[in-house]
């Protein structure tokens, strides 16, 4: 009974840390959500979320959202959830998209603890959880990123449900079925891509009912328990998220089954007939070395979870040659489909030579199972260590580490998302060997060192003067932030200031004075250009003598 109690009250202690690091987290997000810049894509967005949510208020007549840019081919979960939001929301269009966004990212938290719980403890399922708080590139991208955080949300939630059903196979509770079902369908609701995570599912009931029959040593058993899982388990599921799926989708409301393989097609066979930064080159995204995603994945892990996960892919393959642990089918295909989670998306995308031009960006999905499968391995090292009468230096390096690493954050802050661990060198090492800022976050803070650079070389006059500038990249990541005297200039050669990431070398396309560095680490984020002598000398040449002939060929009034 005293150990009962014991092991009850860890669980009460772990899973009260847990609680307490959520709550921590979601203050944080509050407090600093409107840290965060407008990103690339969410202009974009976040009119498909508009056109999505009038397809619904004009009664289906309102059918922009059909035919917008391309993103009809992705669902709308979030971008419809955030434009009905910012109906009511007294914050700005992408404050309130961001703030959502972050709450969103919290939801995925919870989904890693949980998971991480079910497969090794309340203490790993704290280990999971905090693991991924402190993954930059998942913290990072929680606050703007509206496309691959909500997916990796649903995948993680989708995982986690899988390994509970396994105990009941195959014929588990209908309410966790359904929610399963609305797991997998919010992220088809994002991208089409989440049919993965019914591959998932379907992989698992198989293989279970292939242990099933092989241990009874009955054939017929695999049949049987193979097409009860089939009607009882997998169609039902599949019903509850194509349901949701659609709901959230309008294109797919069109044609339920061709329009989602149709927009599987358009991303499998996606152009990109752009060059992206490699290891110090430039290579062609539609060609890249095989390296490449394993690379940026690897590269982006905090180094303690990075250890701790080649650490798990060598215990898998131990325990794998034990023989006593095929006796275990629950926990070997917990296992299992934690580590294909990782694996196989990884896999494939090298084996078909998929076009990716953001690093890691369209994989953030794997970093939950990563942070739970590192998390398992770091609860297993902690048991070990109680043993050593020398543990607490250990435990002081490791104190010291998860200090070191939060402080890198801070630092980083709100560009987190730049991060590289120690082994590329960090963020400094890793800037013009590989992307940094690809989605011009640091763009807010380069407007607001423009604003203040002007106000103080103008003092009083700064509001009555009216200043052009250009953006390189995505014009909302500036433009958003403008006081009312900039005005956005398309041609960037005329602009009297230029501000540009470093991505693709943009900072070094025209030339100027630089007046203010968006900087992390010793790593350059973005610079703002001076280009008033510039443009003013532009001016003067092309400005005719008095009573001289102009300078350039004349030309006709007609075509």
């Amino acid at each position: 009974m005293t150990f009962v109690r014991t092991l009850l009250g860890a669980e009460r202690r772990w899973n009260a840390l847990s609680a307490a690091l959520l709550l921590t987290a979601a203050i944080l997000i509050v407090l600093t959500f409107a840290d965060y810049g407008v990103t690339w894509d969410e202009d974009v967005h976040n009119w498909y979320g508009v056109f999505a949510l009038d397809y619904y208020l004009s009664l289906f007549s309102d059918q922009r959202a059909l035919t917008w840019l391309n993103l009809y081919n992705y669902g709308a979960a979030f971008d419809m959830i955030a434009a009905a939001l910012n109906r009511f929301s007294p914050l700005g269009v992408y404050e309130t998209r961001h703030l959502l966004n972050g709450f969103v990212g919290l939801v995925g938290l919870l989904g890693c603890w949980k998971l991480g719980r079910v497969l090794g403890g309340p203490r790993a399922g704290f280990i999971a959880l905090l693991f991924l708080l402190l993954t930059p590139n998942y913290y990072g991208q929680m606050f703007n990123n509206p496309k691959d955080i909500p997916f990796a949300v649903g995948g993680v939630w989708a995982t986690y449900y899988m390994v509970r059903i396994l105990p009941s196979l195959p014929y588990p509770p209908w309410q966790i079925l359904v929610k399963m079902g609305l797991a997998i369908g919010l992220a088809l609701g994002v991208r089409v891509g989440g049919l993965l995570f019914l591959c998932y599912l379907g992989l698992l009931l198989g293989l279970s009912a292939a242990w099933q029959g092989i241990a009874a040593r009955r054939l017929s058993l695999v049949l049987t328990a193979g097409l009860t899982s089939l009607w009882r388990v997998l169609l039902p599921v599949a019903g509850v998220a194509f349901t949701v799926m659609l709901v959230f989708w309008p294109w797919a409301q069109r044609d339920p089954i061709d329009n989602p393989l149709r927009a599987l097609a358009f991303f499998s066979h996606e152009t990109f007939p752009f060059k992206t930064l490699f290891d110090g080159q430039f290579v062609p995204a539609s060609d890249l070395p095989w390296e490449y995603l394993p690379t940026y994945i690897l590269l982006a892990l905090p180094e303690l979870v990075l250890v701790l996960l080649a650490i798990a892919a060598a215990a898998a393959m131990i325990g794998l040659a034990r023989r006593g642990i095929w006796a275990q089918r629950e926990i070997v295909l917990g296992y299992f489909l934690l580590g294909f989670t990782i694996a196989f998306p990884v896999a494939y995308a090298i084996v078909i030579k998929a076009v990716l031009f953001d690093g890691m960006r369209h994989f953030i999905f794997v970093l939950p199972p990563i942070a739970v499968a590192a998390a398992l391995i770091a609860d297993r090292a902690l048991s070990r260590l109680t043993a050593l009468p020398y543990r607490a230096p250990i435990y002081t390096a490791l104190g010291l580490y998860g200090v070191a690493h939060a402080a890198t954050m801070v630092m980083l802050h709100p560009d987190q998302y730049v991060y590289y661990n120690a082994f590329v060198g960090g963020v400094d090492g890793a800037q013009r060997k590989f992307k940094l800022d690809y989605w011009a976050n640091s763009y807010a803070e380069a407007v607001r060192g423009l604003e203040d650079y002007l106000r103080r070389q103008y003092g009083a006059d700064f509001e009555e003067r009216e200043f052009t500038v250009a953006v390189c990249g995505p014009p909302i990541s500036a433009r958003y932030y403008f006081p009312d005297n900039f005005r956005l200039l398309h041609r960037v050669d005329k602009a009297e200031f230029f501000i540009a990431f470093t991505k693709d070398d943009c900072d070094h396309s025209l030339p100027g004075r630089p007046i203010y560095r968006v900087e992390r680490m010793g790593a350059l984020l973005s610079v703002v250009l001076d280009r008033r002598d510039i443009v003013a000398d532009q001016r003067m040449v092309k400005r005719p003598v008095a009573g001289g002939l102009p300078n350039h060929p004349a030309t006709s009034a007609y075509p």
